[in-house]
């Protein structure tokens, strides 16, 4: 009974990880402050809650920057018709990727990825942009 007991709070804590680790758009994203960014994509997770894509791009001073952009989570991703060959295909490639994307509220190099579009112009990923003012959930696909 102790061994199974032990089992459940185990269970339960890790439940309740992943809920804690969930996070609103508006709580770190700034919807006033979009971006575009053009550079290479080095590194793809496709990570639950959410994945990553990262991308070396040139700031204004033509430094190369890496940004982590946050990506909705794998099951999303393939529900809008995108899987991870995709994103494996643009890192071996080292094909210049344009990649629009919300920043972050607090300055730091990481941003919420809206869509990406590869160097021909055929869009890659849609995300589908950010959830309606005030936190409610309709409209178009955002963060999930």
């Amino acid at each position: 009974m102790k061994k199974l007991s032990m089992l459940a709070l185990t269970i339960s804590l890790l439940g309740a990880s992943t809920a804690f680790a969930h996070h609103s758009f508006q709580a770190e994203y700034d919807q006033s402050k979009p971006l575009t960014l053009a550079g290479k994509i080095t590194k793809v997770l496709n990570d639950n809650p959410h994945g990553w894509i990262y991308l070396d791009a040139k700031n204004a001073q033509g430094r190369i920057v890496n940004w982590a952009l946050e990506i909705p989570a794998p099951n999303v991703l393939r529900r809008n018709g995108y899987d991870r060959s995709i994103f494996e295909t643009l890192v071996a490639s080292g094909e210049e990727v344009t990649v629009t994307a919300y920043s972050a509220k607090d300055g730091s190099k990481h941003a919420w990825a809206g869509g990406l579009t590869r160097a021909d112009g055929g869009t890659v990923i849609t995300l589908g942009g950010i959830p309606p003012q005030g936190g409610g959930r309709g409209g178009p696909r955002g963060p999930q």
